[in-house]
């Protein structure tokens, strides 16, 4: 009898059917079916342009950024007594000083229905949710808005007689975001960073 079970339960196992299912919601397939249909699939814009704007700065950035650092670092010292987060003060003043002192390199850009390759890096468009054009004064550029958390935004310069050709081929595989400047964007252009 307890051999009659046995055998039961072996072959209701192996009877039953296998069931691979997925969950997919229907806001999930409307943000696939948008970003996987390109219009037209050989659509192509390639240019040279700068990495970043490069502003002037001149010794007295440099010795203001010098004794801001060093007043911050001090403030920071009378209050917490903390020699670590003073000297971490420091080293962020540095670094942004070494930052600022970069130059730009001119990089090849492409834009084509494999994603945006800046450089030798490609860049598809899943990455990325959505995209802005931005105006930085006179200068327009592309904010490529990421759907990892902490991925930077990747930011796009153009001549803005390409610009139209970009974007129209960025809206093929993208939706188009409007932002504006944040705070810290506007402080970033304050300090000509």
């Amino acid at each position: 009898m307890a051999n009659k079970q046995s055998d039961d339960a072996t072959t209701s196992e192996t009877d039953s059917p296998q069931t691979n299912w997925q969950f997919k919601s229907d806001s999930d397939q409307s943000v696939t079916q948008s970003v996987t249909k390109p219009k037209s699939s050989n659509a192509s814009v390639s240019w040279t342009a700068s990495e970043f704007i490069a502003h002037a700065k001149n010794a007295n950035w440099y010795l203001l950024l010098a004794i801001g650092t060093v007043i911050v670092a001090g403030l920071a010292y009378v209050i917490t007594r903390d020699k670590i987060s003073t000297g971490m003060i420091v080293i962020v003043g540095i670094i942004f000083g070494v930052m600022a002192s970069r130059k730009p390199r001119e990089l090849p850009y492409i834009v084509d229905n494999q994603g945006v390759q800046i450089g030798t890096k490609q860049y598809p468009y899943n990455l990325f949710r959505s995209f802005s054009v931005v105006q930085e004064g006179a200068i327009e550029s592309i904010w490529l808005m990421p759907l990892k958390r902490f991925m930077p935004i990747l930011t796009v310069y153009f001549e803005p007689k390409d610009g139209d050709k970009i974007v129209e081929v960025l809206a093929q595989y993208l939706p188009v975001e409007n932002h504006q400047l944040d705070i810290v964007d506007k402080l970033m252009h304050a300090l000509r960073f």
